[in-house]
């Protein structure tokens, strides 16, 4: 395998890993709620671009892209606490 594919295929496999972590959290922190939910993670056909994930909760729907992501890591530090915050700010069952 040349450095380039190596390279890329730790990418991808990065980019796998924090999304698992991801999607975890998202249905820890909602299941605690006890209501119907739905998360979809949609993933791109460029390998190298992260996914993004639409969250429903009854009738409310957003999406959480990695560049919204990255602002609440810029003031969380805390990928469980940056979702957390994202949760409260855009469903009213987190206030």
């Amino acid at each position: 395998m040349s450095d380039w594919n190596e390279e890329k295929a730790l990418k991808r496999s990065d980019i796998d890993q924090v999304t698992g972590v991801i999607h975890k959290i998202l249905h820890e922190t909602i299941d605690q709620l006890g209501i119907a939910y739905g998360i979809v993670s949609e993933f791109s056909y460029n390998s190298e671009e992260p996914p993004s994930w639409t969250i429903s909760i009854d009738d409310s729907k957003t999406v959480l892209n990695p560049s919204l992501l990255f602002q609440y890591m810029k003031q969380h530090r805390n990928l469980n606490d940056a979702l957390t915050q994202f949760m409260r700010d855009h469903f009213s069952y987190f206030a």
